[in-house]
């Protein structure tokens, strides 16, 4: 968190300077669920550079409003570190409050998510990043976030995103900008499973938000892959831990290697 300390005149008739305290987030693990849907909306130029800097810095709108441009541009710098992906395992958005119902996110590092979960989650990102319906962002956080100690089921999903419809588009999109920080972190975690391109590297957090995916994750593929021929037993592989799946994945892709 970076210490803000300015001086500016509130008066700009009279020598009289006052001096004001804020803070900065440096790191996602410090934003605040207002701050990461402010960067939604920036990235979606659907706020302006002094509301922004009142989410990030905690001063108030007429206090920016009477800072010169020099000291507003060094507050902009401050975001810097915010246009880059970074690694990130937890949702910054731990509940999101419908007119009826309360959605809450998957644990850190996506613990207790099912395989199938995962499935559904990021084949609704992936149409969402592809064609920008609302209806698969709908169906993409329905996927993601679940009513308290409700298990995934994909027959909730078309209920849920009824609900999903009616909270703010930003709210939404600042999922997605942090799913893309989650999918940076499993990359990381199995790179055997996400192998990521060249270009990637350094990548900017709003084309990597807003691109097209090239599609590198054909889930329902994979897990006909995994179930095999043992139909049987389908609705137990699907509800496997996430990590246990990936696990297996990456073990089976270095014998492979091993075995050329």
């Amino acid at each position: 968190m970076v210490e803000i300390k300015l001086e500016y005149q509130p008066f700009r008739f009279l020598n009289y300077a006052k001096i004001i305290h804020g803070t900065y987030p440096s790191t996602f693990g410090e934003l605040k669920p207002e701050q990461l849907i402010a960067i939604a909306r920036l990235l979606n130029q659907s706020i302006s550079d002094t509301e922004f800097l009142k989410f990030m810095t905690g001063i108030r709108k007429s206090t920016i409003n009477k800072l010169d441009e020099y000291q507003r541009y060094q507050l902009m710098i401050l975001f810097e570190p915010f246009t880059l992906v970074a690694p990130y395992n937890e949702f910054i958005i731990p509940r999101i409050d419908t007119w009826t119902t309360q959605f809450f996110s998957p644990k850190p590092k996506l613990a207790q998510m099912t395989f199938a979960q995962f499935i559904f989650t990021e084949s609704y990102f992936v149409s969402y990043q592809t064609d920008k319906k609302p209806l698969d962002l709908y169906k993409f956080v329905a996927s993601l976030y679940l009513p308290q100690s409700r298990v995934f089921s994909e027959d909730d999903i078309s209920a849920s995103e009824l609900y999903f419809g009616k909270v703010k588009q930003e709210i939404l999109e600042a999922v997605v900008i942090n799913y893309v920080l989650i999918k940076e972190w499993l990359a990381n975690a199995y790179p055997m499973v996400f192998q990521k391109e060249d270009e990637d590297n350094g990548d900017e957090l709003e084309r990597k938000s807003l691109k097209k995916p090239n599609n590198n994750s054909g889930w329902l593929k994979i897990f006909e892959s995994v179930v095999g021929d043992d139909l049987v037993n389908h609705d137990r592989y699907a509800i496997l831990p996430l990590h246990n799946v990936l696990r297996w994945m990456s073990n089976k892709i270095i014998e492979n290697i091993k075995r050329k």
